[in-house]
C-alpha cells in the first residue's frame, strides 16, 4: 500500500504501524495544499482498512475496494457545491449497521471543508461516538475552514510540499522525465505531485507549456522563434488555454461514461430508482470535475506566466541559478533585458490575477485584466 504515491513517508509509516498494529483511529483528517495527494492516499488507507490482507495492494480484495465496488468502503463527494445534511444523515443512520463483509466501516469524504454547518454538525455527533467498527477518512485542502470542534475530534495528518528532489525523482521514475526538461518540472510543481503529474502528461504529449511560453515571452518583451501570429500574444496565449479547457472536458466525459457504465453494472434493472439516482450523482459529478479542471487550468497557465516573470527577475538580478524554467536558461538570459524592477512591476500584476483566481473571478477575465496591466507597465516604462 502507499508504494505508488511519492512522498509523505511520515504519513505512510504511521498507517503502517497503525494498521500493523491494529490500532487504528477512529477519525483521520488529511490536511495540507492543494494538490498533494491527499484524496488518493485516503481512499488507499480506506481500501487498506476494509481489506483482509490489511492492504496487500495486490489481491481481488484490494482491486474490488480501488474500484468502488466495496460494500463496505463508502466515498463521500459533494454534490452540487456542498455536502449537504441529505448527504450526511444517512451516513449517520447507518452508523449503527454492522460490517458487510469486512472488520470495519469506512466513510471517506474529500473537500471536507465543504461541508454545510449542519451537514458538519450532525457529522460532528456521530465522529465524537462511532461505533467501534466505524472510521473517518477526511480530506482537506483549507483547514482553516472546517468547523473547529470536527478537527479536535480528529488525528490530524499534516501532508507537507514535497521537495524538488522528491517531484524530479517521482518524474523520472513515474513519467520517464529526466534531464534539464525534468528538473524543470520538478521546480515548476512547487512540491505538487499532481501538478507535476500535469506537466509530465503535457511533456510527454501536446507540450501546450511550450506554446504558453512562447506568448508570454512576446508579452514581456522577449522573443522566441515562432513567436510570429495573427493575433496578439494576449489572445494566442487565451486561445492556447481554450484547447487545454477542451482538452480536460473530454477527460472528463470520457471518466463520466466509465463510471455510469459501472453503475449500470451494479443493477439488473436500469430503471431502478436507486440506479437513476446513482446515475444523476455521476452527472453532477462530471460537471463539478468540468468546473474544477478548467479553473486548475487556468491556475497552472498562470503560474507558468508567474515562474517566467520571476525567472526573468532571478535572470536580470543576476541569479541564473535560481531560475525555475532551468531547461531554457539562454532564452531566459537572451529575454532579461529589462532592469529587475520592471518585472518586479509585472509579477505584482500576476499576483492580482492570482488573487482573482483565488477569489473565482471567471478565469478568462482574470487573465485579460492581467494582460491589460502588462501594456500598462510597458508604457510606463
Amino acid at each position: 500500500m502507499f508504494e505508488a504515491l511519492p512522498g509523505q513517508d511520515e504519513a505512510k509509516d504511521l498507517f503502517r504501524r497503525a494498521l500493523a498494529a491494529d490500532d487504528l483511529s477512529h477519525a483521520y483528517l488529511l490536511a495540507g495544499p492543494e494538490g498533494l495527494g491527499k484524496v488518493e492516499y485516503a481512499r488507499e488507507l480506506g481500501v487498506a482498512m476494509v481489506a483482509p490482507c490489511g492492504g496487500c495492494g495486490a489481491c481481488d480484495d484490494c482491486a474490488r475496494a480501488r474500484r468502488g465496488a466495496h460494500p463496505d468502503l463508502r466515498v463521500i463527494e459533494r454534490e452540487g457545491d456542498m455536502i449537504r445534511l441529505g448527504q450526511v444523515a444517512p451516513i449517520v443512520a447507518e452508523l449503527v449497521l454492522k460490517p458487510f463483509v469486512a472488520a470495519r466501516r469506512v466513510w471517506v469524504l474529500p473537500e471536507a471543508e465543504q461541508l454545510t454547518p449542519a451537514a458538519a454538525n450532525k457529522l460532528l455527533k456521530s465522529i465524537e461516538e462511532p461505533p467501534a467498527h466505524v472510521h473517518f477518512v477526511l480530506v482537506t485542502d483549507r483547514i482553516e475552514r472546517m468547523l473547529p470542534t470536527i478537527v479536535s475530534r480528529c488525528q490530524v495528518i499534516d501532508f507537507q510540499p514535497l521537495s524538488d528532489a522528491e517531484v524530479e525523482a517521482y518524474l523520472s521514475d513515474a513519467h520517464d522525465l529526466e534531464g534539464d526538461e525534468g528538473r524543470a518540472l520538478a521546480r515548476l510543481a512547487r512540491g505538487s505531485v499532481e501538478r507535476a503529474a500535469r506537466f509530465a502528461a503535457d511533456a510527454r504529449g501536446v507540450r501546450l507549456r511550450d506554446e504558453y511560453l512562447r506568448h508570454v515571452a512576446a508579452l514581456t518583451g522577449g522573443t522566441q522563434p515562432g513567436a510570429a501570429t495573427a493575433k496578439s500574444p494576449a489572445a494566442a496565449f487565451l486561445g492556447v488555454l481554450d484547447r487545454r479547457v477542451e482538452l480536460v472536458a473530454a477527460e472528463v466525459a470520457a471518466d463520466a461514461e466509465r463510471r455510469a457504465a459501472d453503475v449500470t453494472a451494479l443493477f439488473a434493472d436500469p430503471d431502478d430508482r436507486e440506479c437513476a439516482r446513482a446515475l444523476k450523482a455521476v452527472g453532477e459529478r462530471a460537471k463539478r470535475e468540468k468546473t474544477r479542471h478548467a479553473r486548475q487550468a487556468a491556475a497552472d497557465a498562470l503560474d507558468l506566466v508567474i515562474a517566467w516573470l520571476r525567472d526573468l527577475w532571478a535572470t536580470a538580478a543576476g541569479a541564473p541559478d535560481a531560475v525555475l524554467n532551468c531547461d531554457r536558461a539562454a532564452e531566459l538570459a537572451a529575454a532579461a533585458v529589462a532592469r529587475p524592477e520592471h518585472y518586479a512591476r509585472l509579477l505584482a500584476a500576476a499576483a492580482v490575477a492570482r488573487k482573482d483566481l483565488y477569489l473565482n473571478v471567471d478565469q478568462k477575465l482574470a487573465l485579460q485584466a492581467m494582460f491589460a496591466r502588462f501594456e500598462e507597465v510597458a508604457r510606463s516604462a
